[in-house]
């Protein structure tokens, strides 16, 4: 979800022309007069007063109100910004379902966006969890049901040659400089939900392409093409016109955000656009980010290098092979060989350890292969190579046993555990369990959120390694310059932006990542590094000096409050008739 919005929403100027009734025209003087006015305000139209984005709710004021032309369609109650707040909460507290509280979210974005975004600002810790996971999986499992009304853009199989045409009909075209696209393939850890992948991105697209979910086929209440899923070249070709249409419709520096593409798909499309778009993947390049942050916290808790540390991924999809690559990069700028960076990085997936027998291995994660004998089981696994940081990527709930977990801190001081799957059913392991099993040592983060445990009369509070934490940073700082391209290195420079944000406080805590309700913080302090990089690297499009970057995006933040929604007005000095005027006038009087 993206904390700053470069947009703009504001009213057309009022004006005033002749009352249609008193035309030039001849009438008939025996039909019934009419008593209005000479003159009526044309007023702003009412689907702009009344449009999601200027919306007041019962914020509009009295004068606003009659001005406008909307006086009388709401009660006489005047509500203050706090007032609104109030409300808002209110009912989003009222609902004991989160999905609930995901409905009433989204009905609110769809009629009153500004103060949606208003109370998701003032209250992260509390929203965060309904509108993003775990609730969100939940949702999209759901979403046919859920449906109210046009959020994003369809675009389905059948669509091909005319995109350019369904892009236009987009209502906010002229403002739109990001775009986040899913053929909702591989949602969360939920598999393949089609069209009802539309939940989990905003500007939001859905490429329609079918599902191979045969229950959606049969659920009357399914949103999309109830047809397999369009495969090869054919698919390929799809995907292109879909980019080509995007930079044609919305300019060249348009950022396309990928979201839950199946992995094999994922990484294809990453590597095929990396020099063509400006556009990142989110599940492989922001969980990255995100993973290497957490790392490199481990890193000082420990107070020992990354490269000393033995490094167990469960798991090699996207999350997997994304952090893990992007470690090695990290390992390499220190000056390691690739063969030095691969070394104490091993990976298993659900065929056992990956080793260099395996015929199997995806080539993103060859060289993490390991001249070793095949180990099936996770546990054999960790008691043999004695990781002191395991990261789970499954989506295998439970996997992380308590003899796993034992093993670990029998072994390592502070071991490192990450639960990442999404949402909290298919965690690895709790909180609570990584806690109990180490004695309270365990450096715990997950990618749902859990709260916090007490354990040995103390407060153990975990981490959420949460990509909220990076792209929207890596969005905000990639829009601020009009970047074309976004490159590997603001992915390692957002992860050490990350791993600097916690206090050594919160370090001294045990605790690596920032707490969520920081997440507009770090947007902006991500957001500012990563543009002073593409400008320092003349990858920037917008003429910017780094030192003015941070004011900039301040200055063109989003802006949560509505201000007035009149046309602003203005004084002349008075205007005093020319002396020749009244000279002028007694001469037209003696021609009458």
């Amino acid at each position: 979800m993206s904390f700053f919005r470069i947009l703009h929403c504001g009213f057309t100027r009022q004006t005033a022309i002749p009352n249609a009734h008193q035309s030039n025209s001849k009438r008939n003087t025996n039909t019934f007069k009419c008593s209005a006015p000479a003159y009526d305000t044309i007023r702003t139209p009412l689907e702009l007063v009344l449009s999601k984005q200027s919306n007041k709710f019962l914020g509009f004021t009295l004068e606003e109100r009659q001005r406008l032309g909307i006086h009388g369609l709401m009660p006489a109650c005047i509500r203050s910004d706090e007032e609104q707040m109030l409300a808002i909460e209110s009912n989003f507290l009222a609902f004991s379902d989160n999905v609930a509280k995901y409905r009433y979210m989204r009905a609110l974005r769809l009629a009153y966006e500004k103060l949606y975004f208003k109370f998701v600002a003032r209250n992260v810790k509390l929203v965060l969890p309904i509108i993003y996971t775990p609730t969100v999986g939940v949702a999209c499992t759901v979403y046919g049901m859920l449906y109210r009304g046009v959020v994003g853009i369809h675009i389905t199989k059948h669509d091909r040659g005319h995109m350019k045409q369904i892009l236009l009909n987009w209502p906010t075209r002229s403002s739109t400089q990001a775009i986040c696209v899913t053929d909702g393939e591989r949602i969360l850890g939920l598999g393949d939900l089609g069209a009802n992948g539309m939940g989990i991105s905003l500007m939001p697209v859905c490429l329609d392409v079918g599902t191979n979910n045969k229950s959606l086929h049969e659920d009357p209440l399914y949103i999309g093409l109830r047809e397999e899923r369009l495969k090869g070249d054919e698919y390929v070709s799809f995907v292109d016109e879909f980019m080509e249409s995007v930079v044609e419709t919305f300019g060249r520096q348009t950022l396309i955000h990928f979201e839950d593409f199946a992995t094999p798909n994922a990484f294809m499309f990453l590597n095929r656009y990396q020099d063509c778009y400006c556009h990142f993947n989110d599940d492989i390049q922001g969980t990255a980010a995100v993973g290497l942050g957490g790392l490199l916290g481990i890193q000082r808790i420990t107070k020992k290098p990354l490269e000393e540390h033995v490094i167990l991924f469960a798991g090699a999809g996207s999350a997997a092979m994304g952090i893990s690559s992007l470690l090695k990069e990290e390992l390499l700028s220190r000056g390691l060989s690739e063969v030095e960076a691969a070394k104490n990085i091993y990976i298993f997936d659900q065929g056992g350890a990956i080793t260099k027998k395996r015929k199997d291995i995806p080539e993103n994660i060859v060289i993490f292969a390991k001249e070793m004998s095949p180990i099936k089981s996770l546990e054999e696994l960790v008691e043999k190579i004695k990781p002191s940081i395991l990261i789970g990527a499954t989506g295998t709930g439970g996997l992380f046993t308590e003899k796993i977990i034992r093993s670990m801190a029998a072994n390592h001081e502070r071991p490192g555990i990450f639960a990442y799957s999404n949402p909290t059913s298919k965690s690895e392991c709790t909180a609570e369990q990584a806690y109990k099993f180490s004695d309270g040592r365990a450096i715990f983060s997950s990618g749902s959120p859990f709260p916090p445990v007490e354990f040995n009369g103390k407060r153990l509070t975990p981490g959420q390694a949460n990509n909220c934490f990076a792209f929207p940073g890596l969005v905000l700082g990639t829009m601020t310059v009009q970047a074309e391209r976004m490159p590997n290195e603001i992915f390692l420079l957002a992860a050490h932006e990350l791993a600097k944000f916690p206090t050594d406080e919160d370090i001294n805590g045990g605790r690596i990542y920032p707490q969520v309700e920081q997440a507009i913080e770090v947007a902006l302090k991500i957001g500012v590094e990563v543009a002073k990089y593409l400008i320092e690297n003349d990858l920037a499009k917008r003429a910017l000096d780094p030192d003015e970057v941070h004011d900039y995006i301040l200055r063109h933040a989003y802006q949560l409050e509505y201000g007035s929604a009149l046309a602003k007005t203005w004084n002349y000095p008075e205007m005093k008739p020319h002396p020749s005027t009244a000279g002028l006038q007694k001469e037209l009087e003696k021609k009458k």
